[in-house]
Protein backbone atom coordinates (compact mmCIF):
# COMPACT_ATOMS: atom_id res chain seq x y z
CA UNK A 1 0.00 0.00 0.00
CA UNK A 2 1.25 3.49 -0.83
CA UNK A 3 1.74 6.06 1.89
CA UNK A 4 -1.38 7.83 3.15
CA UNK A 5 0.26 11.02 1.94
CA UNK A 6 -0.10 9.93 -1.70
CA UNK A 7 -3.13 11.39 -3.49
CA UNK A 8 -2.75 8.74 -6.23
CA UNK A 9 -2.94 5.70 -3.95
CA UNK A 10 -5.34 3.01 -5.14
CA UNK A 11 -6.64 2.68 -1.58
CA UNK A 12 -8.79 5.83 -1.72
CA UNK A 13 -12.53 5.20 -1.52
CA UNK A 14 -14.80 8.01 -2.73
CA UNK A 15 -17.12 9.35 -0.03
CA UNK A 16 -18.64 12.21 -2.00
CA UNK A 17 -18.18 13.59 -5.51
CA UNK A 18 -19.67 15.92 -8.07
CA UNK A 19 -18.49 15.89 -11.69
CA UNK A 20 -21.02 18.51 -12.84
CA UNK A 21 -22.55 16.53 -15.68
CA UNK A 22 -25.75 17.98 -17.06
CA UNK A 23 -27.16 20.19 -19.82
CA UNK A 24 -25.80 23.65 -20.51
CA UNK A 25 -27.40 26.28 -18.28
CA UNK A 26 -28.67 23.76 -15.72
CA UNK A 27 -28.46 24.86 -12.09
CA UNK A 28 -26.27 23.37 -9.40
CA UNK A 29 -27.29 20.10 -7.73
CA UNK A 30 -28.95 21.32 -4.51
CA UNK A 31 -28.77 17.87 -2.93
CA UNK A 32 -24.99 18.27 -2.90
CA UNK A 33 -24.48 22.03 -2.61
CA UNK A 34 -25.82 25.08 -0.83
CA UNK A 35 -25.33 28.56 -2.31
CA UNK A 36 -24.18 31.53 -0.26
CA UNK A 37 -25.78 34.85 -1.20
CA UNK A 38 -25.63 38.49 -0.24
CA UNK A 39 -22.67 39.95 1.61
CA UNK A 40 -21.52 37.25 4.06
CA UNK A 41 -18.75 37.49 6.59
CA UNK A 42 -15.35 37.00 4.85
CA UNK A 43 -16.52 38.53 1.56
CA UNK A 44 -14.36 41.05 -0.27
CA UNK A 45 -15.86 44.00 -2.13
CA UNK A 46 -18.28 41.65 -3.91
CA UNK A 47 -21.71 40.29 -3.11
CA UNK A 48 -22.88 36.79 -4.01
CA UNK A 49 -25.81 35.69 -6.16
CA UNK A 50 -27.82 32.51 -6.68
CA UNK A 51 -28.71 32.56 -10.35
CA UNK A 52 -27.57 30.81 -13.52
CA UNK A 53 -25.69 33.92 -14.65
CA UNK A 54 -23.22 33.32 -11.84
CA UNK A 55 -23.62 29.57 -11.21
CA UNK A 56 -24.53 27.02 -13.88
CA UNK A 57 -23.37 23.93 -15.71
CA UNK A 58 -21.68 24.50 -19.07
CA UNK A 59 -22.93 21.28 -20.68
CA UNK A 60 -19.38 19.95 -21.01
CA UNK A 61 -18.95 18.54 -17.51
CA UNK A 62 -18.00 21.78 -15.74
CA UNK A 63 -19.52 24.18 -13.25
CA UNK A 64 -19.24 27.83 -14.25
CA UNK A 65 -18.61 30.18 -11.30
CA UNK A 66 -18.77 33.66 -12.81
CA UNK A 67 -17.94 37.05 -11.33
CA UNK A 68 -19.57 40.08 -12.97
CA UNK A 69 -19.49 43.85 -12.68
CA UNK A 70 -22.15 46.44 -13.43
CA UNK A 71 -22.76 50.03 -12.41
CA UNK A 72 -26.01 49.02 -10.75
CA UNK A 73 -24.86 45.96 -8.77
CA UNK A 74 -21.11 46.43 -8.47
CA UNK A 75 -19.13 43.20 -8.26
CA UNK A 76 -21.20 40.03 -7.93
CA UNK A 77 -19.69 36.56 -7.66
CA UNK A 78 -20.36 32.92 -6.70
CA UNK A 79 -19.83 31.00 -3.44
CA UNK A 80 -20.92 27.39 -2.88
CA UNK A 81 -20.51 24.93 0.00
CA UNK A 82 -21.17 21.23 0.38
CA UNK A 83 -24.45 20.38 2.10
CA UNK A 84 -22.56 17.69 3.97
CA UNK A 85 -20.68 19.04 6.96
CA UNK A 86 -19.32 15.84 8.49
CA UNK A 87 -16.08 15.26 6.61
CA UNK A 88 -13.18 14.29 8.90
CA UNK A 89 -10.53 11.55 8.75
CA UNK A 90 -10.98 8.71 11.20
CA UNK A 91 -8.18 8.32 13.78
CA UNK A 92 -5.46 6.37 12.03
CA UNK A 93 -6.95 7.12 8.61
CA UNK A 94 -6.85 9.84 5.99
CA UNK A 95 -9.16 12.11 4.01
CA UNK A 96 -8.41 13.52 0.55
CA UNK A 97 -10.13 16.70 -0.63
CA UNK A 98 -9.48 17.34 -4.31
CA UNK A 99 -10.72 19.57 -7.11
CA UNK A 100 -9.92 19.89 -10.81
CA UNK A 101 -10.28 23.58 -11.60
CA UNK A 102 -9.45 26.22 -14.19
CA UNK A 103 -9.26 29.38 -12.12
CA UNK A 104 -10.71 32.69 -13.33
CA UNK A 105 -8.33 35.19 -14.93
CA UNK A 106 -8.18 38.84 -13.94
CA UNK A 107 -6.30 41.05 -11.52
CA UNK A 108 -8.08 41.52 -8.22
CA UNK A 109 -9.44 37.96 -8.01
CA UNK A 110 -8.80 35.35 -5.32
CA UNK A 111 -10.10 31.91 -6.39
CA UNK A 112 -10.22 29.57 -3.42
CA UNK A 113 -11.35 26.23 -2.03
CA UNK A 114 -11.58 25.88 1.74
CA UNK A 115 -12.77 23.61 4.55
CA UNK A 116 -14.34 25.07 7.69
CA UNK A 117 -15.37 23.22 10.83
CA UNK A 118 -19.14 22.86 10.89
CA UNK A 119 -19.38 25.10 13.96
CA UNK A 120 -19.23 27.95 11.42
CA UNK A 121 -22.79 26.98 10.44
CA UNK A 122 -23.97 26.82 14.03
CA UNK A 123 -22.51 29.95 15.62
CA UNK A 124 -25.52 30.91 17.71
CA UNK A 125 -24.46 34.06 19.58
CA UNK A 126 -20.76 33.59 18.74
CA UNK A 127 -19.28 36.47 16.76
CA UNK A 128 -18.19 35.13 13.31
CA UNK A 129 -14.51 36.06 13.65
CA UNK A 130 -14.30 34.26 16.99
CA UNK A 131 -16.15 31.28 15.53
CA UNK A 132 -13.71 31.22 12.64
CA UNK A 133 -10.75 31.24 15.02
CA UNK A 134 -12.25 28.26 16.87
CA UNK A 135 -13.06 26.34 13.70
CA UNK A 136 -9.78 26.71 11.87
CA UNK A 137 -9.62 27.09 8.10
CA UNK A 138 -7.96 24.69 5.71
CA UNK A 139 -7.37 26.24 2.28
CA UNK A 140 -7.06 23.48 -0.29
CA UNK A 141 -6.04 26.11 -2.80
CA UNK A 142 -5.90 29.86 -3.02
CA UNK A 143 -4.92 31.44 -6.35
CA UNK A 144 -4.47 35.20 -6.06
CA UNK A 145 -4.11 36.79 -9.46
CA UNK A 146 -1.46 39.30 -8.47
CA UNK A 147 0.71 36.12 -8.55
CA UNK A 148 -1.08 34.26 -11.37
CA UNK A 149 1.31 31.26 -11.57
CA UNK A 150 1.25 30.59 -7.82
CA UNK A 151 -1.08 28.50 -5.69
CA UNK A 152 -1.06 28.83 -1.89
CA UNK A 153 -1.80 26.10 0.61
CA UNK A 154 -2.69 27.64 3.97
CA UNK A 155 -4.19 26.90 7.37
CA UNK A 156 -5.65 29.55 9.68
CA UNK A 157 -5.99 29.25 13.44
CA UNK A 158 -5.23 31.30 16.59
CA UNK A 159 -1.55 30.31 16.55
CA UNK A 160 -0.84 30.56 12.82
CA UNK A 161 0.37 34.11 12.18
CA UNK A 162 3.13 33.74 9.60
CA UNK A 163 1.24 35.27 6.66
CA UNK A 164 -0.45 38.69 6.47
CA UNK A 165 -3.79 36.85 6.55
CA UNK A 166 -2.97 35.28 9.96
CA UNK A 167 -2.21 31.97 8.33
CA UNK A 168 0.56 29.40 7.94
CA UNK A 169 1.50 28.01 4.55
CA UNK A 170 3.42 28.54 1.36
CA UNK A 171 3.05 28.75 -2.41
CA UNK A 172 4.27 26.76 -5.35
CA UNK A 173 4.35 27.84 -8.99
CA UNK A 174 3.56 26.07 -12.23
CA UNK A 175 6.76 24.55 -13.66
CA UNK A 176 6.67 26.73 -16.77
CA UNK A 177 5.45 29.88 -15.01
CA UNK A 178 2.18 29.96 -16.94
CA UNK A 179 -0.86 31.40 -15.11
CA UNK A 180 -3.00 28.76 -13.45
CA UNK A 181 -6.04 30.28 -15.17
CA UNK A 182 -4.78 29.05 -18.57
CA UNK A 183 -5.62 25.40 -17.96
CA UNK A 184 -7.20 22.89 -15.60
CA UNK A 185 -5.09 21.82 -12.62
CA UNK A 186 -5.63 19.28 -9.86
CA UNK A 187 -5.52 20.73 -6.34
CA UNK A 188 -5.33 18.14 -3.55
CA UNK A 189 -5.02 18.00 0.21
CA UNK A 190 -4.39 14.81 2.17
CA UNK A 191 -5.40 15.15 5.83
CA UNK A 192 -4.41 12.44 8.30
CA UNK A 193 -5.15 11.88 11.98
CA UNK A 194 -3.09 9.93 14.50
CA UNK A 195 -0.52 10.86 13.33
CA UNK A 196 -1.81 14.31 12.37
CA UNK A 197 -0.69 16.02 9.18
CA UNK A 198 -1.97 18.02 6.22
CA UNK A 199 -0.17 17.74 2.87
CA UNK A 200 -0.83 19.86 -0.24
CA UNK A 201 -0.33 18.90 -3.88
CA UNK A 202 -0.49 20.69 -7.22
CA UNK A 203 -1.07 18.22 -10.07
CA UNK A 204 0.14 15.39 -7.83
CA UNK A 205 3.33 17.18 -6.78
CA UNK A 206 3.71 17.74 -3.04
CA UNK A 207 4.63 21.30 -2.07
CA UNK A 208 3.69 21.69 1.60
CA UNK A 209 3.26 19.47 4.64
CA UNK A 210 2.25 20.71 8.10
CA UNK A 211 1.91 18.88 11.42
CA UNK A 212 1.04 20.01 14.97
CA UNK A 213 4.77 20.46 15.58
CA UNK A 214 4.72 23.39 13.12
CA UNK A 215 2.33 25.35 15.32
CA UNK A 216 1.12 24.67 18.90
CA UNK A 217 -1.54 22.44 20.49
CA UNK A 218 -3.82 25.47 20.58
CA UNK A 219 -3.09 26.17 16.92
CA UNK A 220 -3.86 22.69 15.55
CA UNK A 221 -7.65 22.64 15.26
CA UNK A 222 -7.81 20.12 12.45
CA UNK A 223 -9.66 17.27 14.11
CA UNK A 224 -13.17 18.64 13.60
CA UNK A 225 -15.89 17.71 11.10
CA UNK A 226 -15.87 20.12 8.15
CA UNK A 227 -17.76 21.26 5.09
CA UNK A 228 -16.04 22.31 1.87
CA UNK A 229 -16.53 25.53 -0.11
CA UNK A 230 -15.46 27.13 -3.37
CA UNK A 231 -15.68 30.81 -4.22
CA UNK A 232 -14.31 33.66 -6.30
CA UNK A 233 -13.43 36.65 -4.12
CA UNK A 234 -12.98 40.13 -5.62
CA UNK A 235 -10.55 42.59 -4.04
CA UNK A 236 -10.16 40.61 -0.83
CA UNK A 237 -7.85 42.12 1.82
CA UNK A 238 -7.61 38.74 3.59
CA UNK A 239 -5.66 36.52 1.19
CA UNK A 240 -2.06 35.35 1.55
CA UNK A 241 -1.00 38.26 -0.69
CA UNK A 242 -2.86 41.33 -1.91
CA UNK A 243 -4.92 40.54 -5.03
CA UNK A 244 -4.48 43.86 -6.81
CA UNK A 245 -7.14 46.31 -7.93
CA UNK A 246 -9.84 44.73 -10.10
CA UNK A 247 -10.48 46.21 -13.55
CA UNK A 248 -14.22 46.36 -14.32
CA UNK A 249 -13.40 45.88 -18.00
CA UNK A 250 -12.05 42.37 -17.23
CA UNK A 251 -15.49 41.17 -16.12
CA UNK A 252 -17.32 38.86 -16.53
CA UNK A 253 -14.71 36.25 -15.66
CA UNK A 254 -15.30 32.59 -14.90
CA UNK A 255 -13.78 29.80 -12.81
CA UNK A 256 -14.52 26.36 -14.27
CA UNK A 257 -14.80 23.43 -11.87
CA UNK A 258 -14.47 20.01 -13.50
CA UNK A 259 -14.71 17.80 -10.42
CA UNK A 260 -14.77 17.92 -6.61
CA UNK A 261 -14.02 14.72 -4.70
CA UNK A 262 -13.78 13.76 -1.04
CA UNK A 263 -12.23 10.31 -0.50
CA UNK A 264 -10.95 8.34 2.47
CA UNK A 265 -8.51 5.67 3.49
CA UNK A 266 -9.87 3.83 6.50
CA UNK A 267 -7.61 3.12 9.48
CA UNK A 268 -5.99 -0.33 9.64
CA UNK A 269 -8.30 -2.97 11.04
Amino acid sequence: METLNSPTSTDWKVLWQDDFDGPRGAPLDRDRWKVITGKPWAAGIESYADDTGHLSLDGEGHLRMTATHSEEDGYVSAWIETVREDFVPAPGGALKIEAVVKTAPGLGLDCAMFAWANRMRHLGETEPLQGWYLSGELDIFEVVNSEPANVYGVVHSPECHQLPSLGMGTATATPDGRPLSEDFHTYSVVWTRDPDSITWYLDGREYLRLTPADTTPKGWLFNQEVFVGLLVVVGSPGGPVMPGEPDPAAFPTTMLVDRVTVAEVAPPA
